[in-house]
């Protein structure tokens, strides 16, 4: 399915994906891996943006710039726009140096590049929809109807397209509350607007973060692509686009978004599990998973195939050696080169602390 929608789409690319070490890291985060069959999440919202007819505008840093420009190549494209950001200073002013490159009144689809959206058509509907609203001068946000209680991540209260209001991540009493209410949407963190409508907005709403960003976009001692000068990038604050604009705006709607769309931040092993190795109706295996003699599934990827004996619902990457699971159950085996990771299923999200004392002990491996 495709449609011609004008617009640019602005992909970000920062992150470093810490939850998904040692598969993410710096030289090669989340959004550039190979996590999933199909080419990487990045090469997703490529694809996306191609289906919508869309321009590419790709905002990321200097080692993130050479690996999307491989990574683009291979799936053909040729002729995109770039920001190359020499120092990260969070999403708002990323996207507005992005905006500053680009004509007043050109609708911008914002983008994380480290999403994983299974359902193409609705995404298709929903991004037509927020194009609409953008025409009108609305800056959209798109909210995903929530599938269970997610306690990590940002909800967005709505009536319809009127947003009401915007929720840090909660705690599972207060998510649970959210998803019984039909009030509250998951916050995707993608957006759409004409440029000038948020550059406006944010010149109104963080007339500093405007400025300074203005300044390093005027003072850029290269325009295509655009690179600011380390210094000038350094003085920037750094803002996320939620607190500079999002969140004060009176020009915001919310493009609902159902279920189906298969969205997904990927953000820890255990959502990894959960696209690899999702249940049937009769609790078997379905494609993309390994299922184990009268038990639960489990997840392998990689070369050599994995071998399980008596062991159930574990995801196991591996990466040049054989990986052999006996007796186990519910864990995480990511085997790398030059690490090993092992983890309890359910646990994923404390990867990020095992991150944080390799930095002190190994740095190398990060």
């Amino acid at each position: 399915m495709s449609q011609t929608i004008s617009l640019t789409t602005i992909i970000l690319c920062g992150g470093a994906g810490t939850r998904l070490w040692p598969l993410s890291r710096k030289a090669l985060p989340k959004q550039f891996a190979a996590l999933l069959p199909g080419g990487s999440l990045f090469q997703g919202a490529v694809r996306r943006a191609l289906a919508l007819g869309s321009r590419v505008m790709v905002a990321a840093n200097e080692g993130q710039s050479s690996v999307s420009a491989e990574q683009l190549a291979a799936l053909g494209v040729r002729e995109y726009g770039s920001m190359v950001e020499p120092v990260g200073r969070n999403t708002a002013p990323a996207i507005a140096l992005a905006c500053m490159a680009l004509d007043p009144g050109e609708v911008v689809l914002v983008a994380p590049s480290d999403h994983l959206i299974r359902g193409l058509p609705e995404y298709l509907a929903a991004a037509t929809r927020g194009t609409e609203l953008a025409k009108q001068g609305r800056i959209v946000t798109f909210g995903i109807a929530p599938a269970y209680a997610e306690t990590g991540y940002g909800y967005i209260e709505a009536d319809g397209e009127a947003v009401r209001s915007f929720k840090e991540k909660p705690d599972a009493e207060t998510a649970a509350r959210y998803v019984a209410s039909g009030r509250y949407y998951w916050n995707s963190g993608m957006f759409c607007f004409m440029a000038g409508t948020f550059l406006s907005e944010l010149e109104r709403y963080a007339p500093e973060v405007y400025a300074a960003c203005k300044a390093a976009y005027e003072r850029a001692p290269e325009k295509a692509p655009l690179r600011p000068a380390a210094e000038d990038m350094a003085a920037i604050p750094s803002i996320s686009v939620d607190y500079a604009v999002m969140e004060k705006s009176g020009l915001v709607s919310c493009v609902p978004c159902p279920s189906s769309m298969g969205w997904s931040d990927l953000g820890s092993y255990d959502a990894l599990y959960g696209e690899l190795c999702p249940q049937n109706g009769d609790g078997g295996s379905v494609e993309g998973q390994r299922s184990d003699s009268g038990g639960q599934s489990s997840a392998c990827v990689g070369s050599p195939e994995p071998v399980l004996v008596a062991s159930n619902g574990s995801l196991v990457y591996a990466s040049g050696r054989r990986v052999v699971l006996v007796g186990v159950e519910d864990l995480v085996v990511v085997d790398t080169p030059d690490a090993l990771l092992v983890a309890r299923r359910g646990d994923t999200q404390s990867v990020k602390d095992a991150v944080e004392a390799l930095k002190a002990l190994d740095p190398g491996l990060l």
